[in-house]
């Protein structure tokens, strides 16, 4: 999913080496678009999953390795999961300044969404079999997951 950056920039990603840019809109003279790449990666390769821009940062899984999250300037690694995170090719959505993250496991872990350090605050097992590339759903307090076997239904604390 490209993501829309000020008035005139998108950010564009993708798995399998791929990796990430930033690209700058400008009309010519004769009013057509055209496209300056203002600098390209390979630190953000999501390959089943849409990251999500904060700020000036971006927060994705790596190519099913590392939740990670970049800086929007120049695309470079602010920080990265610890190794045995083990989040795979899961999904993120963001609530305030906290990622959920729904591991390809699935596990979900909650994350502080803060681009000075990686801190998972903490998780649990919510659909212990198959596999979960399934993006999850907020609905109030109320946490919704599913993959190929299964959906469940949360209940958050609000505090």
């Amino acid at each position: 999913q490209t993501i829309p950056v000020d008035d005139d920039k998108l950010f564009i990603s993708a798995g399998y080496t791929v990796g990430c840019r930033m690209l700058q809109i400008a009309k010519d003279g004769d009013g057509k678009c055209e496209a300056k790449e203002l600098w390209k990666a390979t630190s953000l390769k999501p390959k089943f999953m849409n990251p999500i821009k904060r700020g000036d940062y971006v927060y994705g899984l790596d190519d099913g390795a590392f939740l990670m999250c970049i800086g929007l300037d120049n695309g470079k690694v602010k920080w990265r999961s610890k190794r045995g995170a083990d989040y795979g090719h899961g999904q993120i959505i963001m609530v305030d300044d906290l990622l959920i993250v729904q591991s390809e496991t699935g596990d979900v872990a909650l994350v502080e969404a803060d681009p000075k350090k990686f801190n998972e605050l903490g998780r649990f097992t919510a659909l212990p079999e198959g596999r979960t590339w399934n993006v999850p759903g907020l609905w109030g307090k109320r946490l919704i997951l599913g993959n190929n076997k299964e959906a469940v239904c949360y209940e958050l604390p609000t505090e």
